[in-house]
């Protein structure tokens, strides 16, 4: 089985000369989305790799494709990286499919919800044409590690595409338990004013092929009251072990700061006010990681103790 974990890596030494790659990736997908919507009747049918080719075919101007039907791409996205392209066409794409499936369903609905005689007033789904898409780095052609914490990437600035030297934060790969996992292309990602690669490892992991009476599964219930309930079960059903996750202590804080958070914007007037939503934001984060390592550690000690029962 494949499993893939994404690691984040800070970016130390650039940030504002960033802004206009993301920008210019953002503007292509949605010149790309308007493209592929107009024509999707001709590319449903195809596979990602093919509609790549198809869309490259209609907005890029090459020797043996010299007047496209889209030519106003290369004018506006001049010297565009054909990786940077490629990947804008596939993310395009599953995008505007994405919206053809929303639009399927709601016309399924609204055509039972009329066979009973009821009144439909549910709105169609719309397609949203700028996203917040982040690009991929592609190793070698975008993206070339110098050392631990450093690389050239290829950005957009004052109107070219050049080579940018920066460094970010590195991880132990060996706690993080990726360092015999394949390392992919990175992707750069922006969280409020700073940026960041985001890199995935890819791995395989071989699981036990033992017999269904002999198995055992940890079931997940996550809930309101609790933030999630662990039970591990074999074949007949019955629970060999049971936990319950809870973050009391976080949760009566978030309780007290969503009270003053409700005193404060009751206040009108132009005075500073605390910046509570940073801080909410922080604890749910904590509790999502939290419950998530908690789930996987809880999993590990019922395995160990379960095969100390078998000898």
């Amino acid at each position: 089985m494949k499993v893939v974990k994404t690691l984040k890596h800070p970016i130390t030494s650039h940030h504002r000369m960033l802004d206009a790659t993301l920008h210019v990736y953002q503007e292509a997908l949605s010149f790309l989305i308007t493209v592929i919507q107009e024509q999707f009747m001709a590319l449903e049918p195809l596979s990602t790799q093919a509609v790549v080719t198809a869309v490259e075919r209609l907005t890029h101007r090459t020797r043996h494709n010299p007047n496209p039907l889209y030519a106003e791409f290369d004018r506006r996205f001049y010297k565009f990286p054909s990786y940077f392209r490629r990947s804008a066409i596939a993310e395009a794409f599953g995008i505007v499919k994405s919206h053809h499936s929303r639009f399927q369903l709601w016309q399924a609905e609204r055509q039972h919800v009329q066979q009973e005689g009821k009144r439909f007033s549910k709105k169609p789904p719309t397609l949203q044409a700028r996203h917040q898409a982040f690009p991929c780095l592609y190793k070698g052609n975008m993206f070339i590690r110098t050392s631990d914490r450093a690389a050239n990437i290829k950005i957009f600035h004052q109107g070219d595409w050049v080579w940018l030297p920066i460094t970010f934060k590195g991880q132990d790969l060996f706690k993080r338990n990726v360092w015999s996992m394949k390392e992919c292309s990175p992707i750069l990602v922006r969280k409020g004013k700073r940026y960041a690669l985001h890199i995935a490892y890819e791995g395989d992991v071989k699981l036990t092929q033992a017999e269904i009476s002999k198995q055992r599964v940890c079931a997940v219930d996550l809930g309101l009251t609790n933030s999630a309930v662990c039970s591990v079960m074999d074949a007949s059903g019955t629970v060999l072990a049971r936990t319950f996750i809870n973050q009391a202590k976080e949760k009566d804080r978030m309780h007290q700061i969503t009270g003053k958070l409700k005193q404060a914007q009751r206040q009108s007037g132009i005075g500073a006010k605390p910046n509570f939503w940073r801080r909410m934001n922080g604890l749910q984060t904590h509790i999502v990681h939290d419950t998530a390592h908690r789930i996987i550690a809880f999993a590990k000690s019922t395995a160990q103790m379960l095969l100390s029962w078998s000898f």
